[in-house]
């Protein structure tokens, strides 16, 4: 790069700079602001159409500031030089250098943009594009020309520290000098270094399904994230941020990526997991979740005892399982309702055949419980009535008999005490009929089948036994848990279903549904949602590879290929590896292949090497902790800040904290109920890294008798081993684990 191209780059760095301060104060000026001084901004919220105007026009110009204030930053992070062909119609259109940053910059009021978005058709050309003849979808159709120029550049604090032009080879420069970076306690944004394949996932049709196999390090999180954001980008005049959803695993992970939406200008996206989803919708009728610690629970088990565990959660999170439920729907609205006639006394108040032609066919759509709320009112109608032409009669005789009284017997005691007798009888009576209502209900109520969620589908799940031997184990494995009024993780898809069809749910209106570690959502969780929400704008990302919960989630991607979405979905895959080095990656891939996993791929690591992985043979608990301490403290004078020292069960990790506090007092213990991940050096169980990253992970417990030779322990092993970005390590007591047979890995003696 001579240094007439630099000069030209800093001087157009500096214009550009001052259109986006002098946009800033425009910005400010329309909002009151004084001297770039923020200020309290108060709009009327008075519920009429203009007041909502006045608030979107506010949040807009909010978040237009917040972008010109980070773009005052670094306005811009590459250049892409595209000439289009001439039109034959009109005369050519002319080229230039196109500026590419986080956000758009434009100049008020020629209204010229001088820095584009990255979301938009335009930034294909950086993403896509290699220079030479190229083509990408505009607005207006296909768009063809010439790439002669594509640049880099290193901008922070609004000051120019690199740049470099890019072919195939300047670019892999670039994205491996990134990579090489320390981790950070979050997620990072990665709008500068997307490749060609993350970039064709991020602007898929964004309506239509989505699985992404992502190998390990892929980048799928972070894609799915960018995906979200261009997605808002690409509708934001009809899809607002509160109207997409991200479904994580749990809030340490939500935790964890956190941070990368705002980073990119989005904000107010739904963020939460499946079970806060549910009690959402479900409200208080969601029963209480039995407490489990989910792969810490498997981690306890024998082979026999998960491969029993496996078969239930198949049944229970199968796609089939939706129409067994809408059978039974159909069975219990046939029969939770009564099939005599309602009387009071000898009157009918109203017939079975009225119950049935109400409840079928006039409360139709109604959810069950509040067809049954509305059937009761009418009962309750005429119950009233019943009762009050009751009480007129009883008044009607009792005043009759009186009169005939007075006018047979003279005034003197007899009368008196024959009047009161009557009228007593009268009045008892009459609370007779008063406290009628209370009994009569209690035996109305008792004619109708339960409409408490639990006990529906405990008798669901009866049924299911009854009608199929095979259903049977899933039946006594729910009824303990279903008897004390609660529920496991795994029905939630169910009783979602069947909370939506007894009582209704609470309105969410979410039109674009983001899940990620999909592999261990069940199809039914997935069927359950686009039931709910009636769309197919769905993005799922995962690795088969990971899927370390049995059958409880997605064995294939074709498993949604059919009935569940109206459209079938795309199944992309992002093979590339980007967070572990090429030595990382290689041991890792040695281990799954000795328990391969169809349809999940191989991950081919980016070119960025590092020290091969170290295993360290150690004698007993004391030698273990010494050579923790010692590699902890080795790592962390290289600089390295986030570490996690691993072993199996959460029952482990804190035994192994507690030890090390003396040797290492800045080691913290991170356990699945967390909800803040904030990087340094964590002890934790294996249950917890799945999904994270790290500079450096030194998995403690590397023994054979730890983790077995079986696919279950070796998708466990494989989460482990692709977790660092730099440094892998492995302590053994014993025998090491047949999954590194095979793996390329130095070893020594502590």
């Amino acid at each position: 790069m001579d240094q007439t191209q630099w000069n030209q780059e800093q001087a157009h760095l500096a214009e550009t700079l001052e259109i986006v301060a002098q946009e800033r104060i425009k910005v400010e000026r329309a909002l009151g602001m004084e001297n770039g001084g923020d200020r309290y901004l108060m709009v009327s919220d008075d519920g009429s159409d203009d007041a909502v105007v006045a608030q979107q026009v506010m949040r807009a110009k909010l978040r237009e500031l917040n972008q010109l204030r980070l773009s005052g930053k670094a306005p811009y992070f590459a250049r892409v030089d595209f000439t289009p062909d001439a039109p034959q119609d009109r005369p050519s259109i002319p080229g230039g250098p196109l500026y590419i940053g986080r956000w758009g910059v434009m100049k008020t009021p020629e209204c010229r943009m001088c820095v584009v978005d990255w979301r938009s058709p335009t930034a294909n050309l950086y993403y896509s594009g290699q220079v030479g003849r190229v083509d990408y979808a505009a607005p207006d159709g296909v768009m063809t020309g010439e790439i002669t120029l594509k640049r880099m550049f290193s901008i922070a604090d609004g000051r120019l520290e690199g740049m470099q032009d890019t072919g195939v080879v300047g670019q892999e420069k670039f994205l491996t000098e990134a990579l090489s970076q320390p981790a950070t306690a979050r997620l990072r944004e990665v709008v500068t270094t997307i490749q060609a394949e993350q970039n064709t996932v991020i602007r898929y049709e964004p309506m239509r399904p989505l699985c992404v196999q992502g190998a390990a390090g892929s980048g799928k999180t972070t894609i799915a994230l960018h995906r979200v954001a261009w997605v808002l980008y690409r509708l934001q005049k009809t899809l607002e941020p509160r109207q997409m959803l991200i479904l994580a695993p749990n809030p340490l992970f939500l935790s964890y990526i956190g941070g990368v939406l705002p980073d990119l200008g989005v904000d107010e996206v739904r963020q939460m997991t499946f079970a806060q989803l549910c009690g959402q919708l479900m409200g208080k009728r969601m029963p209480r979740i039995q407490a489990r610690e989910g792969l810490g629970e498997r981690l306890r088990m024998t082979k026999a005892q998960r491969d029993a565990r496996d078969g239930v959660l198949r049944r229970k999170g199968s796609v089939e399982l939706y129409g067994e439920l809408e059978r039974f729907l159909r069975q219990w609205e046939q029969t939770c309702m009564p099939t005599q006639d309602i009387c009071l006394g000898k009157r009918v108040l109203i017939s079975a055949e009225e119950i049935r032609r109400y409840f079928l066919t006039d409360f139709r759509h109604f959810p069950l419980q509040a067809r049954a709320e509305e059937l009761r009112k009418v009962v309750g109608a005429r119950l009233k009535k019943a009762l009050d032409e009751a009480g007129e009669r009883l008044e009607a005789m009792a005043r009759d008999k009186l009169d005939a009284l007075m006018r047979a017997l003279p005034d003197g005691p007899e009368r008196r005490e024959r009047a009161r007798r009557l009228l007593d009888a009268r009045d008892e009576r009459l609370r007779e009929l008063k406290e009628l209502p209370k009994r009569f209900w209690q035996a109305y109520d008792e004619k109708w089948a339960t409409m408490e969620l639990v006990k529906v589908y405990e008798a669901f799940w009866q049924d299911m036994a009854r009608r199929d031997e095979a259903n049977r184990a899933v039946w006594e494995a729910t009824q303990p848990v279903t008897q004390r009024g609660r529920a496991a993780q795994e029905d939630l898809p169910a009783l979602l279903l069947l909370a939506k069809s007894l009582y209704g749910l609470a309105r969410m209106e979410i039109r674009h549904i983001v899940i990620d570690e999909a592999q261990d959502a069940s199809p039914l969780q997935v069927k359950a949602l686009r039931q709910i929400f009636g769309h197919d704008a769905f993005t799922l990302v995962g690795d088969l590879c990971q899927g370390v919960y049995g059958d409880e989630g997605l064995r294939s991607w074709e498993e949604l290929s059919s009935g569940v979405f109206a459209h079938a979905p795309e199944i992309a895959h992002l093979g590339v590896s980007y967070r572990s080095t090429v030595e990382i990656m290689e041991t890792a891939l040695a281990v799954m292949r000795r328990h391969p996993v169809r349809g999940a791929g191989e991950a081919r690591p980016v070119l960025r090497h590092g020290e091969k992985p170290m295993l360290t043979r150690v004698e007993g608990e004391k030698g273990r902790l010494e050579a923790i301490a010692a590699q902890v403290g080795e790592w962390t004078r290289e600089g390295y800040r986030s570490i996690a020292v691993t072993v199996k069960t959460e029952r482990a990790a804190k035994r192994l904290h507690a030890a090390l506090l003396k040797a290492l007092p800045e080691a913290r213990l991170v356990t699945s109920v967390d909800g803040q991940f904030d990087g340094g050096v964590q002890v934790m169980d294996a249950s917890v890294v799945k999904g994270l990253e790290f500079d450096c992970v030194l998995i403690a417990d590397a023994e054979a008798g730890t983790y077995p030779d079986e696919r279950f322990y070796a998708k466990l092993f494989y989460v482990l081993c692709t977790r660092p970005l730099h440094r892998l390590a492995f302590l053994s007591a014993g025998e090491p684990p047949a999954h590194l047979n095979g793996a390329k890995i130095l070893f020594k003696t502590a």
